[in-house]
């Protein structure tokens, strides 16, 4: 009887062993598999990274050199608004013009300034952000129904041989 639980407990050491092992490049391969997947989702929607993620650039006078000027109506007013439309900025060492972005609207405040408000997204960063939500939530799924059914196999395996 003692030599049965050490025959038990060595066979469910071998199949922890190999479960171990086998959920290790399972991990492995999720990890590529699914990244992989995420930056072909991410190139196919056409999702300009550096555009989302920029550094948003407005005229700054106490900053920057004005070089031209341009008539803008702001949203829902009258009178169009003079503003800057191209110009240096002293702190950028590359010495490009930065412009005015277009997909901005011009919208003047209760207080009578002038503010640039930036346009409705398209969706196409929020549909990137779901998949990558459902890729996650499946791999995680997916592993670990394949670790169940792996260990189950190996059980199964044991039992049939001993």
């Amino acid at each position: 009887m003692a030599t049965d639980v050490v025959v038990q407990t060595a066979t469910d050491q071998r199949i922890a062993d190999q479960v171990r092992r086998y959920a290790v490049r399972l991990a492995v391969c999720l990890i590529i598999g699914v990244n992989a997947l995420f930056l072909l989702v991410l190139w196919g929607s056409g999702v300009d990274l550096d555009q989302i993620f920029a550094e948003r650039d407005f005229f700054d006078p106490a900053r920057d050199i004005c070089l031209r000027m341009s008539w803008y109506k702001p949203l829902g007013e009258q009178d169009p608004v003079r503003l800057c439309k191209e110009w240096l900025n002293l702190g950028d060492p590359s010495g490009r013009v930065h412009q005015f972005n277009k997909d901005l609207q011009v919208v003047k405040g209760t207080d009578g300034k002038v503010y640039a408000q930036e346009g409705a997204g398209d969706g196409r960063l929020i549909a990137v952000v779901i998949i990558v939500v459902l890729l996650v939530a499946s791999g995680m799924w997916l592993q670990r129904h394949l670790i169940a059914r792996y260990r189950a196999r190996l059980a199964a395996a044991a039992a049939k041989h001993t």
